[in-house]
């Protein structure tokens, strides 16, 4: 299998960064010259995308284990985005609101099961603001007081 194909089949099975990508393929026997080859063309291609693994991830660990914009940059920079696409990903989730569902649904779980107070300091040690974790868990409060009503 040449390193492009190999490099498209890692690519169909999830995204990667470039950093990650080269990783795998270096790891897997192929030739620095035919890793940058490669990653060339799918660059060009528009199959390796640093902004679309950005997104994904976010969405992906949002979804898990909802984390903070700082927690949120540190592993996307792990992982080898370049600060200033993993900047602009988690700005934009943070524009779009795309972590409020998941932390209030987290902050109610939490809340239920460690109180308010240790819900708070589980939320702050996930990268979460004071003003994140406060409106969470006031959501979170009132669908409990919502769900005793009825």
């Amino acid at each position: 299998m040449t390193c492009y194909d190999k490099a498209v089949s890692l690519l169909a099975a999830r995204e990667h960064t470039e950093k990650e990508l080269r990783s795998k393929l270096q790891t897997r026997g192929y030739g620095r010259e035919e890793i940058s080859e490669a990653a060339g063309r799918l660059l060009r291609e528009g199959y390796l995308s640093e902004e679309r693994f950005a997104e994904s991830f976010i969405r992906s660990r949002l979804r898990r284990s909802p984390e903070g914009r700082s927690l949120l940059m540190m592993r996307l920079m792990e992982k080898g985005s370049p600060r200033a696409v993993a900047s602009a990903a988690v700005s934009s989730a943070w524009d779009d609101g795309l972590y409020i569902e998941p932390l209030r649904r987290y902050a109610s779980v939490l809340s239920a099961r460690k109180g308010r107070e240790g819900a708070a300091a589980a939320l702050l040690r996930k990268g979460f603001t004071p003003a994140e974790i406060d409106a969470a868990l006031e959501a979170a409060a009132d669908e409990a007081e919502g769900l005793d009503i009825e």
